[in-house]
């Protein structure tokens, strides 16, 4: 998965490369701290109305304190924003713009109900990409959702999306297979989002270590979706699925847990 260190760097490479992302599956961790290889998180708000729209921005500054203002395109954005709340609920994946002067913006960011939320931007600059993450947070009192221990199925907007994958280790690459179907059937058609099949985020419970995964090479008409992974660490994660059948985004979310 992402190579990154665990305050947020990834490996090294070329911009076209998977960066980690894809079925190398570097074991290495990210998003845990604020700064990272030279770059620093600096949201203009940390605190939210729960179910309030609020156009929010934050800027990326370098060592001398300065806002970074050019970024290189990864996965067809120039940025990518996941806000997931503290329980592993409520998952978002926004792409912010970027203003001339280096302020990412994002119109109407809303945290739907009261707790703690973690935002990560995963970003290229210089060649190098990095994940930061910095906690948000939304008045009121939260309850904590409990989840099961592993769920191997899921269905959201009319499709069913089953994880085949049984037995998951640590520090082993692991094929993690979803077959997407529609009334018992295999979709037949997979479009592509941000230039492949799926897209997934698998945050570890507890600190929200984070992993970002792109799918090898799957046929679009086979209703199924592969990533090549390898998950540093035992412990219960949390995985969010993004795939776009029949040409929908759909985003589903399964719990493993990882074994020694």
């Amino acid at each position: 998965m992402a190579g990154h260190d665990d305050h947020g760097e990834h490996g090294a490479h070329s911009p076209d490369a998977p960066r980690g992302y894809g079925p190398e599956g570097h074991a290495a961790l990210g998003g845990l701290a604020l700064a990272a290889n030279g770059l620093r998180f600096e949201p203009a708000e940390t605190r939210f109305e729960p179910g309030e729209p609020t156009d929010w921005s934050f800027r990326l500054v370098d060592a001398g304190g300065e806002a970074v203002a050019e970024y290189e395109t990864i996965h067809g954005e120039s940025s990518h924003l996941i806000v997931v709340r503290r329980d592993l609920s409520r998952f978002q994946h926004l792409h912010p713009s970027l203003e001339t002067d280096g302020t990412w913006t994002v119109p109407g960011l809303t945290l739907p109900d009261p707790g703690v939320y973690r935002a990560f931007v995963d970003v290229v600059v210089d060649g190098t990409p990095t994940t930061l993450g910095f906690d948000l947070f939304a008045s009121g009192s939260d309850d904590v959702e409990p989840r099961p221990t592993a769920t191997r199925r899921a269905t959201a907007d009319g499709y069913d999306v089953t994880l085949l994958a049984e037995d998951v280790s640590a520090a082993e690459r692991t094929q993690l297979l979803f077959d997407v179907r529609r009334d018992g059937e295999l979709v037949a058609d997979l479009a592509e989002y941000l230039g492949a099949l799926g897209h997934l985020v698998a945050l570890r419970e507890g600190d929200l270590a984070y992993l970002h995964v792109h799918p090898e090479t799957t046929d679009p008409g086979s209703g199924r979706v592969e990533f090549g992974a390898i998950f540093p660490t035992p412990g219960r994660h949390r995985l969010f699925l993004q795939t776009k059948p029949d040409g929908n985004l759909v985003t589903t979310a399964f719990d493993v847990r990882v074994d020694e």
